[in-house]
């Protein structure tokens, strides 16, 4: 039984969560690093679990039908949460067009749209973000230093026009669209420190030392 109040659980059914999955693992020799294992589970099985707390829907954002194929069968182990995914359209623009193609597809205004590398994923700064992005155009998590975490944050989709200009433009970083948003909540990360005291939840994997380094940590 869920310990949410009714106000909480309305607040969920209105959210959604892009994972992107569609990067090629060209630092760790072109592997699939969402099935990468560790602790008995895949890293998208560490994400699905966490986001399935703060969310009731989960687009996985994917290169083609052959990568979909290689994914499904961890979807299945989640017949309780609404999971579907969507492929990419265009090729060499990075993660933009999964950001894009993954806010199409899912029914909420808002959605948590991360990186399919990041097994440690909190749930508790997902539901700050969102909290944070209620009303507003997107919830960034801003570092001390200036630094953001676009791939780690909350988006609505008025973010999609704003994708698909900069993409016209050949501009290609994911903070492009994002600064064209008129109403971005810049979340500082001394608020998720709070949370998260360790920001175990910006953290992922590329390379194979990474994954030798977060074994056991969670």
């Amino acid at each position: 039984m869920s310990g949410k109040t009714e106000s909480e659980q309305f607040q969920t059914k209105n959210r959604g969560a892009v994972i992107l999955a569609g990067g090629r693992g060209r630092r760790m020799g072109m592997v699939e690093k969402p099935l990468m294992e560790f602790e008995g589970k895949t890293i998208l099985e560490f994400l699905i679990s966490s986001l399935s707390r703060s969310v009731n829907e989960i687009v996985i954002s994917v290169r083609d039908q052959t990568q979909e194929a290689q994914l499904i069968h961890v979807i299945e182990k989640f017949p309780a949460c609404e999971i579907h995914f969507s492929w990419d359209f265009a090729e060499g623009i990075g993660p933009l067009e999964g950001i894009r193609t993954g806010l199409l597809g899912i029914s909420s205004e808002y959605a948590f749209v991360c990186a399919g590398d990041m097994p440690f994923i909190n749930s508790d700064v997902v539901d700050l973000l969102f909290e944070s992005a209620e009303g507003h155009d997107a919830a960034v998590p801003k570092h001390k230093n200036g630094k953001f975490e676009p791939l780690h944050a909350v988006y609505s989709k008025k973010l999609v026009p704003k994708i698909e200009k900069a993409v016209e433009m050949g501009k290609y970083s994911v903070l492009t669209p994002v600064f064209e948003l008129h109403d971005v909540v810049c979340v500082e990360v001394s608020k998720i420190l709070k949370l998260d005291p360790e920001l175990k939840t910006f953290m992922n994997i590329n390379t194979v030392e990474d994954l030798e380094k977060i074994k056991g940590i969670n």
